[in-house]
């Protein structure tokens, strides 16, 4: 099952295939201006479900680090090799909570000129650890004007990948744990189900949007809760 993780430059691609497997293995910076230059995939084995996680060069228009025309070209080549094969079951795209959301539609129609209509593509937001209310109800704060872009996702969650290190706030490690089943829970909810193991529930997801659907706002229903 190949998932592919796309997004500016410094959203935290790699950080958050290193939450999902729960381990490091996808190389990170505390630059957020650096970021992954070329595709790189990691095959691993998430809640009895074999995956193969594609971290993809991140797309930033202006940035002196990474050039906008290279990563969008590697991006969208990697998209069309794994496109040809019939490969892709889920993008995953990532966005940074504090950033201007209008600079993110090229990056959304790029992705969307891609891919198969049939492909979902789902959305992260991360950087959410000093979020000051809930996680998820960012996306209460921003769905509708994601919408008003033109910009639509089958799915969500709203995410921290702040390392887990020794001294971390209980807070931001309470958020952690979370923000770990909720992608992982996103990823399960929005790939094939006869790909996932059968022991999984089915679970569908709420108020699913296709993409290019019109829509006025886009509500998921919130799993802060859960943990693991």
């Amino acid at each position: 099952m190949n998932v592919v993780f796309a997004g500016e430059c410094g959203t935290g691609k790699s950080s958050l295939i290193n939450l999902i497997i729960g381990r490091d293995v996808a190389r990170t910076s505390n630059d957020t201006a650096a970021c992954t230059t070329a595709v790189h995939p990691y095959k691993v084995s998430v809640d009895g479900c074999n995956l193969r996680l594609w971290d993809t060069p991140g797309l930033d228009e202006g940035s002196t680090t990474c050039t906008n025309t290279r990563s969008s070209e590697a991006l969208v080549k990697s998209l069309h090799r794994l496109k040809c094969k019939g490969d892709i079951h889920l993008v995953v795209y990532c966005m940074h909570g504090n950033r201007a959301k209008t600079a993110l539609l090229k990056h959304y129609e790029t992705i969307c000129d891609t891919l198969p209509p049939t492909v979902p593509i789902v959305a992260v937001i991360t950087r959410l650890e000093r979020y000051q209310d809930r996680m998820e109800n960012w996306w209460s704060n921003n769905a509708q004007e994601l919408a008003s872009f033109g910009m639509n996702f089958a799915d969500h969650a709203c995410i921290t990948t702040v390392p887990n290190c020794h001294g971390l706030p209980s807070a931001f490690r309470e958020r952690l744990i979370h923000s770990q089943r909720a992608v992982r829970d996103l990823i399960r909810r929005n790939c094939p189900s006869q790909l996932l193991p059968v022991r999984f529930p089915a679970t569908p997801a709420p108020n699913v949007v296709t993409r290019g659907q019109k829509v006025r706002f886009v509500s998921h229903v919130s799993r802060e809760q859960v943990v693991i």
